[in-house]
């Protein structure tokens, strides 16, 4: 596939990248839209070599990678500029407080300390941690290191930001709390390119997917478009007496395509091709005498489609 141009802001073109004999990203293309996109791939299946590649840590053998019509090669200290990263690892000083680490940050960033110091109080009030500042991030919980690397990811106001496993050991609502802080970076006109392991997290996140497996491209899209299990498919789950659901089923099948009955823990699924509506199914369940639990659009999750799309280059 080649990529194009006029898709998106970061562009992959056969992009070759190896370690010795291994090839980490194998004639790679891809176009990245901006908004929040979620990166997806097996462990060693080359999503940190494309980061890296973007950032002009590693050369391409063949190919080419820009950013906003930036070489990676030949413009790395400019796109540098503009990204921000959240690496998955613990990179913190644990001796310094959080505002003197994310102010010593922008600092290496190039803003000047007049400048850097009061954007670290500013960027670390965002991300809920103002009151805290002042404590040795040695003291803080799993989750109050993360919201500081998203900090030190933010502190120049970067265009693009790499978020890689962001809600990694955060309790519920401190991964609720991350989520929402990535959809308001977001907003504020940001691109966000998302790597995580918790897809459940990134299909309720992000607009579009890029899954890597083996250092090729094996998907890429719009989350709904690449679920969706066809036009006017829908899923619906009936309970009731088991002569009456008989009866449901055989009136449902007039007009419609059923593509699967099942039946378990006494209540029936049904997958049918319906255009016209759920009124209709209400109706015809009320006359008959059984209770709809829910009528839903049949899509894939995204755990059901990284596990196919990988399995296919296996």
């Amino acid at each position: 596939m080649g990529a194009n141009e006029s898709e998106g802001y970061l562009i992959a073109d056969d992009v070759v990248v190896s370690y010795g004999p291994v090839l980490a990203l194998d004639h790679f293309s891809v176009s990245v839209p901006k908004g929040i996109v979620g990166l997806l791939g097996p462990n060693g299946a080359g999503k940190s070599t494309f980061i890296k590649t973007v950032l002009g840590l590693l050369e391409p053998k063949q190919g080419q990678v820009t950013v906003s019509g930036m070489d990676s090669v030949k413009d790395k200290m400019r796109i540098r500029d503009r990204i921000g990263y959240m690496p998955e690892h613990d990179c913190l000083i644990e001796g310094m407080t959080a505002v003197e680490l994310v102010s010593y940050m922008g600092r290496l960033s190039g803003m000047s300390r007049l400048d850097a110091i009061p954007r670290g109080h500013e960027i670390l009030d965002f991300v809920g941690l103002f009151e805290q500042r002042y404590r040795p991030i040695s003291t803080y919980s799993t989750g109050m290191k993360q919201r500081v690397k998203l900090a030190q990811a933010l502190v120049h106001d970067p265009s693009i930001i790499f978020l890689d496993e962001p809600t990694s050991g955060m309790d519920p609502l401190g991964r609720e709390e991350m989520l929402d802080l990535i959809r308001r970076i977001a907003a504020s006109d940001k691109s966000v390119l998302l790597s995580s392991h918790i897809l459940y997290d990134v299909e309720r996140l992000c607009q579009n997917v890029v899954i890597i497996s083996n250092g090729k491209l094996v998907a890429q899209g719009n989350v709904d478009a690449l679920l969706s299990q066809g036009e006017g498919r829908k899923r619906v789950v009936v309970r009731g007496q088991a002569k009456a659901l008989q009866e449901f089923i055989a009136q449902l099948g007039i007009g419609r395509e059923l593509v699967t009955v099942s039946e378990e823990f006494g209540q029936m699924t049904v997958v049918m091709v319906d255009r016209g509506g759920s009124g209709d199914v209400f109706d015809l369940a009320k006359r008959i005498g059984v209770q709809v639990r829910s009528y839903l659009p049949d899509r894939l999750t995204l755990e059901d489609l990284f596990i196919d799309k990988v399995r296919e280059v296996h």
